[in-house]
């Protein structure tokens, strides 16, 4: 008796595994897609996009949104890995805020007038500044990658 009480409860296992099984796809599918993790919106209309955490991302920012902005800025440490959470500043050569935001993401992009302009970026206890200038067309790459660990904010990926 305890044989048969035995082999109907592996037997009930087995198919409540079975079922379980049964609910799920195999390969996985991923939960998000790359667009999903981006982070999207604009300054007094001027429009930004941030993101670029993993290669996946940033070869769907590249193919999706490049040909939309003109500026891209890449975050990152000294000693390479990628950074987020940047406070992104932009001004032009008389000081007029023309773009205000967070980047989440290591790649911060934005459609500017042709130009000249300031940019600040901070990180942790510390502010980098470069003066860019912004084409009419194409994107145009600008690299902040001189923070130490110490004076920014977590790394996220290495950059690669």
């Amino acid at each position: 008796m305890k044989t048969i009480a035995y082999f109907a409860a592996a037997a009930l296992l087995w198919l409540g595994a079975a079922a379980s099984a049964a609910e799920y796809e195999y390969p996985p599918t991923p939960t998000s897609s790359p667009e999903a993790m981006l982070d999207h919106g604009d300054f007094q209309g001027t429009p930004w996009l941030s993101g670029g955490v993993g290669l996946d991302e940033r070869e769907y920012i590249l193919d999706h949104y490049a040909d939309d902005f003109n500026l891209k800025l890449e975050f990152a440490l000294a000693g390479g890995s990628y950074l987020g959470d940047v406070e992104v500043l932009i001004t032009t050569g008389s000081g007029d805020i023309v773009m205000q935001a967070l980047s989440e993401g290591p790649w911060f992009l934005t459609r500017l007038p042709a130009g000249t302009y300031h940019v600040q970026a901070t990180s942790g206890d510390r502010t980098l500044k470069q003066t860019v200038q912004v084409p009419a067309s194409g994107l145009r790459t600008v690299t902040f990658g001189a923070w130490h660990e110490s004076g920014a904010d977590a790394p996220m990926v290495p950059a690669y």
